[in-house]
């Protein structure tokens, strides 16, 4: 007998929604009847990629970032609203779990969704939270009460291999973790690419992530590949702007493209330049190129994964005040990249909670 399972991503980035189309993908394949619960561009991108299923609406948490990049005490001075959403985030979902008879709630960081009569499963990498060096007296708290939240589930997901090199580093460590974790895989709808080597581009562009830093980090790439004259593609990250920039030369421009179309304007050789959000780098893990991650100003987590992978001397980094393209392409066989397998364990633990 097939079962009901509810997958609720954060709206938080485009990352969350992207990663859970792998799982939404599985559940489908093991013939689960799919309900998808998110708001704001989350759910518009999981309604454009599953037009079939039933959506619901979650109240947003409706973080405001700040413009000058001091990310941690914009949070903080933000959690109490937080802390409200997240209680009417629990509310709503009770509702939406009755309404469909859900057996399973699978959670992306939406620490309000759960009930007491389902399997409730918190799927992130991001256990530990990063503080700037502001704050770090507060960490020990932070991720205690991080934790707190987390052990409201039945289990705990983390988007990460078993063996090898663990691209969350540290990050998937709480030690106030009490409920089972398990690994699940790199979690990526990319594809390799086909594309011949005649018609890729040597340099795409990957953005995403708040406002107003996107667009800070949109004109500092303009900005430079205007003047090196790559072949290059610059993907916006605006999904619900209907105006397209025309091309400028050689440089191309596109306001949203799906996992499955990004895959085809991405060769072997191209360089590929993001932020360093997670579930980008599982992007770029999946199609095995180099690339220079710039993480957004402020926020902890993607600073400590660039710097992670720099100093492994897997993926380059630079910060957004002094990044330099042209640098950054010509030192790029100095990285080893990395490439991923195929995921199995995404599958395997799929199967652990569908057959109990």
């Amino acid at each position: 007998m097939s079962k009901t399972v509810i997958v609720a991503p954060l709206n938080w980035g485009l990352g969350h929604a992207t990663r859970s189309k792998t799982v939404i993908d599985n559940l489908l394949t093991a013939g689960c009847k799919v309900i998808i619960a998110s708001d704001g561009n989350s759910l518009k991108i999981l309604k454009r990629q599953f037009p079939f299923l039933h959506t619901e609406e979650l109240p947003s948490y409706s973080p405001v970032y700040p413009s000058d990049g001091n990310m941690a005490w914009a949070m903080l001075k933000q959690a109490p609203k937080m802390l409200i959403n997240i209680g009417n985030e629990q509310s709503v979902i009770k509702k939406i779990a009755t309404k469909y008879n859900a057996e399973i709630i699978i959670s992306d960081n939406r620490y309000g969704c759960f009930t007491n009569f389902t399997k409730n499963i918190f799927l992130s990498h991001q256990l530990m939270i990063q503080s700037p060096e502001s704050m770090l007296f507060l960490q020990p708290s932070i991720n205690r009460l991080h934790a707190k939240f987390i052990n409201r589930f039945h289990e705990c997901w983390i988007p990460d291999v078993v063996q090898g090199f663990k691209l969350a580093g540290t990050l998937s460590e709480n030690k106030y973790i009490k409920i089972p974790k398990f690994y699940c895989g790199l979690l990526s709808s990319y594809l390799s690419s086909n594309m011949s080597n005649d018609n890729k581009f040597d340099i795409v562009a990957i953005l995403s992530g708040p406002e107003p830093q996107r667009t800070i980090f949109e004109g500092r790439i303009i900005e430079q590949l205007e003047k090196i004259r790559y072949r290059s593609l610059l993907i916006r990250g605006k999904i619900s702007d209907p105006n397209e920039i025309p091309d400028r030369g050689v440089m191309q421009f596109k306001n949203y493209v799906s996992a499955e179309g990004i895959s085809n304007y991405i060769s072997p050789n191209t360089f590929v330049i993001s932020r360093s959000g997670y579930s980008t780098i599982m992007d770029i893990a999946q199609l095995g190129v180099s690339a220079l991650l710039v993480p957004t100003p402020g926020q902890t987590e993607q600073e400590y994964l660039a710097s992670y992978f720099d100093e492994n001397k897997i993926f380059m980094m630079q910060t957004q005040n002094n990044i330099d393209i042209q640098k950054a392409f010509e030192r790029k066989s100095d990285y080893l990249a990395i490439k991923t397998e195929k995921n199995i364990l995404l599958q395997q633990n799929l199967n652990r909670i569908l057959l109990t």
